[in-house]
Formats: structure tokens, sequence, C-alpha cells
């Protein structure tokens, strides 16, 4: 732990950040990994809810676990939502009828998802990029469905708490710096949706300034 409490993005105070955090690494789902922390957890819901996407596309599936939940989480609000995960390691020890696991490199997703097979995906879309966290990865993401969403369709950004985490630079300045260069190249085509990112205090969250949406 730092001498003294840095100045960071999120309102959660270091101490607490990474006592959270060991929590998040062993939360599961269904049995199955899931890392996922109990702020997004309640934030993603509400997300689903109001964006009623019927394609929810997830880059980086570790053991499947979130994907599962996320496919779960829309069948309880009424969604008609399939979920595409993608991961260099394809998952094949579990399934869910509303889930698809591909393989896939998140930094050449055009090898995975051909122009046709996204045509016919039905929208609204939520990306949502979980993949590696080095910066580079996070902005091929960013820079590969930028002009592929729509106006009102949501691209989130997990893990920009690793700049909170001080442990960015292990990522090359890890997603918060790929977000901070996207926006600032988009045009005003994206704006971070501050209600999400900031529903239980300035960005307590792990998707720090993550929660993007398509303007036009």
């Amino acid at each position: 732990m730092p001498a003294e409490t840095p100045e960071t993005s999120s309102a959660v105070p270091y101490p607490l950040l990474m006592s959270i955090q060991q929590g998040t690494m062993e939360y599961r789902y269904r049995r199955i990994p899931t890392l996922k922390n109990p702020f997004d957890i309640a934030i993603y819901p509400l997300l689903l809810e109001e964006a009623r996407p019927r394609t929810l596309i997830e880059i980086g599936s570790h053991k499947g676990g979130s994907a599962v939940w996320f496919a779960d989480m829309g069948a309880s609000l009424g969604l008609s939502m399939h979920v595409y995960s993608v991961d260099l390691a394809k998952v094949t020890a579990v399934s869910h009828p509303s889930v698809t696991f591909l393989e896939g490199d998140a930094r050449k997703l055009a090898d995975t998802f051909a122009d046709q097979f996204l045509a016919d995906l039905p929208r609204p879309w939520l990306v949502i990029e979980d993949a590696d966290h080095h910066y580079q990865t996070t902005l091929e993401v960013l820079r590969f469905f930028d002009h592929r969403l729509v106006a009102g369709e949501y691209l989130v950004v997990e893990d920009g708490i690793l700049s909170d985490m001080l442990v960015a630079d292990h990522y090359a300045g890890g997603p918060g710096r790929a977000i901070d260069e996207f926006l600032r190249a988009s045009d005003g085509r994206y704006a971070i949706d501050r209600r999400y990112c900031d529903y239980f205090g300035r960005n307590v969250t792990w998707n720090v300034d993550g929660y993007l949406r398509r303007q036009r």
C-alpha cells in the first residue's frame, strides 16, 4: 500500500478498494468464476433495463461466468437477448442456451466478426470490453466497434479501476489511457454516461469513466 492515499479517479479509498478487489477476484456465479464487483453487479441490470439490448458482445470470456450472468440478467428483465463472448481460449466447459462462446483475438476482431455476421445481429447492441486490460488491446476494441455502433448503444470498458489500483503502468496505461485517447479522437460520437459511472459516487465502479454511450 502506498505511504499516503493517492489522488484517484474513483471516490473509493485505496485500502477499501483493494479489500473489495479481493472479493471481486473470488466472486462466482453458478459456481463459475465471474470476477465482478458489487457495484457493477448492481449497475449493469440498470443499464440492461434501460438500453434493452438484443445482442450483447463480450470481449474477454475468462471462465464464462460473466457471460452466463449477463444472459440470466437479460432473461430476468424479459429481454430477448443473446450473448456472444470472445476469448483467445474459447470457453468449452460452460454452456447456456443464450450464450455463444467464440475464439478470437481482441486485437484482431475482424477475424472473428465478419461484416455480414455483425449486420445480421439484432439491435440494439451492448458491447463490453473486458479482455486483457492492456492499453493497446482496449484501444483496438474501441476502434473496431466505433463506427459499427449506432446512436443510443453502449460500449462499456471494464477495469479502468487499474489506474486507481496503481497498476495501470503494467498495462501501458491500461483502459483509462485508451478511453481518454478514444474519446479525444471520436469527435463527440461518444460520451461518458455519468449516470452509471457515478451512480454510487464519483466513479464508484470498476469501469471508471467506462460507460460510453454512442451519441450520434
